[in-house]
């Protein structure tokens, strides 16, 4: 009688898989604790059903989260990162590569044209932060870092250019300067 419930929960696994319900699919494997190997064909179905659909992203975490053999996902995970590349959403893909563990030169690629794009589009203060969360040199904080500094500065914002200078470590002489105006006396 175990039996028959037993593929009678594959069978819906497998159904709600086809439609895409994937949560739903592993309530049902996770509920009825079905062995992984039970499941492969239908997964390995449907990762290779949204890889010719072009949806790399949920391929890769189909692939990771069933275990499918090889590297699938990670072949997937970097079919979805070029594709963020390409559309520019660079701080995406360096966020994607990380958590698909891609190659550490992928991530910092992305990260520094995230970085790059943020000082072009004039949020340095975003740039400082890209820096710090993918580990980018330290000139590269410091100088997104300064560039926030000074727009705040410079706009009389002294209260935010010191929280600037403070977060980011920028130097004692900017720190004073900016504690100095904050304080009126400047």
């Amino acid at each position: 009688m175990a039996e028959k419930g037993l593929t009678e929960a594959v069978r819906l696994f497998e159904e709600k898989m086809a439609q895409g319900k994937y949560s739903e699919a592993a309530k049902i494997k996770e509920d009825h604790s079905i062995p992984a190997d039970m499941l492969q064909n239908s997964v390995e179905k449907e990762y290779l059903r949204l890889l010719k659909l072009g949806e790399h992203s949920i391929a890769a975490d189909l692939a990771r989260d069933y275990a499918l053999p090889g590297d699938l996902a990670k072949a997937a995970a970097e079919r979805s990162f070029r594709r963020k590349v390409d559309h520019e959403h660079y701080k995406a893909a360096a966020e994607y590569a990380k958590k698909f563990d891609l190659p550490p030169e992928m991530t910092r690629e992305a990260a520094v044209q995230a970085y790059n794009k943020s000082i072009d589009y004039g949020l340095p203060k975003n740039a400082a932060e890209i820096a710090i969360q993918f580990d980018l040199p330290e000139d590269m904080r410091i100088a997104a870092a300064e560039k926030a500094f000074m727009a705040f500065f410079d706009s009389g914002l002294y209260n935010k250019a010191l929280k600037v200078a403070q977060k980011y470590g920028l130097s004692e002489d900017l720190v004073r300067e900016a504690q100095t105006k904050a304080r009126g006396r400047g």
